[in-house]
């Protein structure tokens, strides 16, 4: 005889308070299948209603305002690629300053440095009425034709007459070397310290060889009074102690130097910083006729 297992019939037969526990179970899982089922249904249903209104609201076009002002619409200005060129600064040439120079002498003033810019500097402190200090007709002289660039530019930041400019070979060694910057121990175009500057001067304009120090300097030459001061006179200053900085006198009250803030330059000697700092002026010893250096340009 054979005998058929049934776990059901087990499970019924021998563990009778079990069963109800397992069908509620089974049915508790079965509703939230079908819950879970039913929210995702909703959500889709949601997105797709949303898409659909979202598609609709687009294709409609936008209602036009009635109101009666009117619209001020500003038209923007393509952006442009290219960067803005600066703007010219005005320049004044000697021409325009001066209309009785002639057109020859107009051609040599081309290659000297900022010459346009300081006579129109020139010719504003001339025209000012708070400071008339320049006299533009006393510095440029009477006959024009005779000087030449050089000369004008330089009577221009002394303000002196250029008829009193006559060393010719100072000024365009002066202007040779006007600008550049002040290096320590230098004694080139890139760069070059005061007693070095005094040497490279003195040497080219009127033969004399100096010593390499400022204070060695002082030593060779003659001291003079300052009142006594004339073109090509050494002025002497204490700006770091003892005898520490050298220029030379040129004209009213006006010094060349290598300042160590400016380089090449041209400084006053009644500026309150060179007033308190001026120590003394000196002199190279005369020299005869014969081995003096020239004033003229060849």
């Amino acid at each position: 005889m054979t005998v058929k297992f049934d776990g059901r019939m087990m499970v019924a037969r021998h563990f009778p308070v079990f069963l109800p526990l397992a069908k509620f179970v089974w049915m508790e899982l079965m509703i939230k299948r079908l819950c879970t089922i039913c929210v995702m249904a909703m959500l889709l249903l949601c997105s797709s209603y949303a898409e659909a209104q979202r598609k609709s609201s687009a294709k409609k076009p936008a209602p036009k305002k009635t109101t009666t002002q009117k619209k001020t619409v500003s038209k923007k200005k393509p952006a442009s690629t290219a960067k803005a060129k600066p703007k010219a600064t005005p320049r004044v040439n000697l021409a325009q300053a001066i209309p009785q120079v002639k057109d020859s002498l107009l051609e040599r003033d081309i290659p000297l440095r900022n010459f346009d810019s300081i006579l129109m500097a020139a010719r504003r402190q001339e025209t000012s009425l708070k400071s008339p200090d320049f006299n533009l007709g006393k510095t440029l002289g009477s006959a024009l034709e005779n000087f030449i660039p050089v000369q004008f530019k330089y009577a221009i930041l002394l303000n002196e007459s250029v008829e009193k400019l006559s060393n010719l070979v100072l000024y365009k060694n002066i202007d040779d070397w006007y600008g550049t910057r002040y290096r320590y121990g230098g004694k080139t175009t890139k760069g070059i310290d005061c007693s070095a500057f005094m040497q490279v001067i003195s040497e080219y304009t009127f033969g004399w060889v100096l010593p390499r120090t400022a204070r060695e300097q002082y030593v060779a030459m003659q001291g003079i009074k300052r009142d006594e001061l004339r073109e090509g006179d050494f002025v002497f200053f204490n700006t770091t102690g003892g005898i520490s900085h050298v220029g030379m006198y040129l004209q009213n009250n006006k010094f060349i130097h290598a300042s160590s803030s400016e380089g090449v330059s041209i400084g006053d000697l009644q500026s309150k910083y060179w007033s308190r700092r001026f120590i003394g002026a000196r002199r190279m010893p005369e020299v005869t006729p014969a081995t003096a250096a020239p004033t003229q340009l060849d």
